[in-house]
């Protein structure tokens, strides 16, 4: 059976904290401002195309693309993106096993931190919602990760899908 890395309860909260700290700068910050805020690594970036962001080692012994930051035209953090686990590339009910048993230690560290989720959405890739004061903090599911996402509420404007 594949074995996978992921963090734990208090290394999902751990990062939550990390990502949470980000909400003062958020959609102010450049990329080496955030990289160094947050303590990760640029690994991939094309300065010719901000708007494609960038990719960072988030520094949890997860991989080089253990982190995303999206940035806006002018090269400015709008959201924040980290897996929780490796990259989980096969489909098998293995993967798809170990997703699901990290979501729900993940959703029940998380509730436990923040209180019941304000917006779910059930499928085959859940995700979990929390509204802050200006941002979201999301638990969502990937196809080969579980990730926390931190949002600005202005980005999160339209329908749920």
């Amino acid at each position: 059976m594949a074995e996978w890395q992921a963090l734990d309860e208090a290394g999902v909260l751990r990062v939550a904290q990390t990502v949470l700290s980000a909400e003062p700068w958020l959609m102010s910050a450049s990329l080496p401002e955030a990289a160094a805020a947050l303590g990760w690594t640029v690994t991939f970036f094309d300065p010719d195309y901000p708007d494609l962001g960038a990719v960072l080692d988030a520094g949890y012994q997860l991989g080089p693309k253990s982190g995303y930051l999206s940035l806006d035209d002018q090269g400015r953090v709008e959201s924040i993106l980290v897996h929780l686990n490796e990259s989980v590339s096969e489909s098998a009910l293995a993967a798809d096993a170990f997703k699901q048993d990290l979501f729900a230690a993940s959703a029940s560290a998380l509730t436990g931190a923040y209180g019941r989720p304000t917006r779910s959405m059930p499928g085959e890739r859940p995700q979990l919602w929390w509204q802050r004061d200006s941002t979201w903090l999301g638990l969502i599911t990937e196809s080969d990760a579980i990730s926390l996402q931190l949002t600005p509420q202005e980005l999160m404007v339209g329908e749920w899908k």
